[in-house]
């Protein structure tokens, strides 16, 4: 019991931690929110939309938008293990089958004691095997490859040309597969031991019973076609364009997309991005509190009846006072970003509370009787 009290009173470092870093997630959150949607606002009003194939010359320095095939100047390839193709981005995932520690942390008493049990699993990262308690038979081998992304050196739409931001931004993926000539580029590489199996490369004895040190590898890719584009032309060069608010706009999307569609899209992006970033900083709030209140709980752990209380307890105070500060972080933001709609949504909240205080004290003052009535 001592042990858990010592050990909450440690997390309310963290707690204190994740209370300092959660305003400020809040707050600049809101801003950056502010920021995007308006430089959007400003790039949906100044957009041209062009024919790639036609002359660019009256539409230099112009943000622009346009559809077309989008096609690499040449193959990209993984070299490493003869995968060619004709694409946008080719990408390589790897796994390899490892041995991995847990630690399991036991209490008798006044004493501590610590069991380690070791299991075998498929893994992106490299186990570092050489901090294991008991290393000797449980040893990784090297990680022999590892993630990567591929891309052409030149991308074109008609008479424009990608620039290398504009290459990089495009993440949409799809699997690959592996053609006949493909998979014997990559036996020969490999080597007799290299299979195909699952839609992915697979080195080892045998894919249904791994071994440690085996390894598995995927490819995805961002297939050349029908696409659309935004950003600022540079003579024949589609770059980043700056707004008035400081945030760029450069846009891919697969498919033929006018231009309003695809500023929408981008606003609904925007408000998805603020709501996910709200929760986290909610979340960390909460966290934080819960933490700075462990002490609470782990004090009631004496008691089996009481710590339960206690810690339902501090939830439920640490998600009140979560939800209170995220909502006035929130607020204070919004009158500094949006003055009017934060001004005008705080004397309307205060409007409505002040409203119900009046209600009660109506009510509350009345004579028995005269409540009745």
């Amino acid at each position: 019991m001592l042990g858990n009290f010592t050990e909450s009173l440690k997390g309310t470092v963290g707690g204190v931690a994740l209370l300092i870093a959660s305003f400020p997630i809040l707050f600049k959150n809101e801003g950056c929110a502010v920021d995007i949607a308006k430089g959007l606002e400003e790039g949906a009003a100044l957009v041209q939309s062009i024919d790639a194939k036609q002359s660019l010359t009256n539409y230099n320095s112009k943000l622009i938008h346009a559809s077309g095939e989008a096609k690499a100047g040449a193959k990209i390839s993984d070299s490493s293990l003869g995968v060619e193709v004709s694409a946008l981005a080719l990408v390589r995932g790897v796994e390899m089958y490892q041995w991995e520690e847990k630690v399991t942390e036991k209490e008798e008493g006044s004493k501590k004691s610590k069991e380690y049990s070791y299991d075998a699993d498929w893994s992106s990262t490299k186990v570092d095997s050489s901090k294991f308690e008991y290393k000797k038979d449980h040893t990784n081998p090297p990680f022999p490859y590892k993630d990567e992304t591929f891309r052409p050196s030149s991308v074109s739409l008609g008479n424009l040309q990608f620039s290398q931001s504009l290459i990089e931004s495009i993440t949409s993926y799809s699997e690959f597969t592996y053609d006949a000539a493909t998979i014997a580029r990559i036996k020969a590489k490999l080597g007799a031991k290299t299979q195909i199996h699952d839609g992915g490369i697979y080195i080892g004895k045998n894919p249904l019973s791994p071994e440690i040190g085996d390894v598995r590898i995927k490819h995805q890719i961002a297939p050349e076609g029908t696409a659309s584009i935004i950003g600022l032309l540079n003579g024949d060069t589609v770059n980043p364009y700056q707004t008035k608010r400081d945030t760029t706009i450069l846009v891919f999307d697969y498919g033929t997309k006018d231009a309003a569609t695809m500023f929408k899209e981008e606003q609904d992006a925007n408000v998805f991005r603020t709501w996910a970033v709200r929760i986290i900083g909610f979340f960390a709030m909460f966290l934080g509190f819960r933490l700075l209140f462990g002490p609470i709980a782990a004090a009631g752990g004496w008691i089996p009846i009481l710590g339960g209380i206690l810690e339902m307890g501090v939830s439920i105070v640490a998600g009140i006072l979560a939800f209170s500060f995220s909502f006035v972080t929130i607020a204070i933001a919004w009158i500094f970003f949006r003055p009017i709609l934060g001004i005008g949504l705080l004397l309307l909240g205060g409007g409505a509370f002040a409203y119900l205080l009046y209600q009660k004290g109506k009510f509350g003052n009345k004579p028995p009787e005269a409540a009745k009535t």
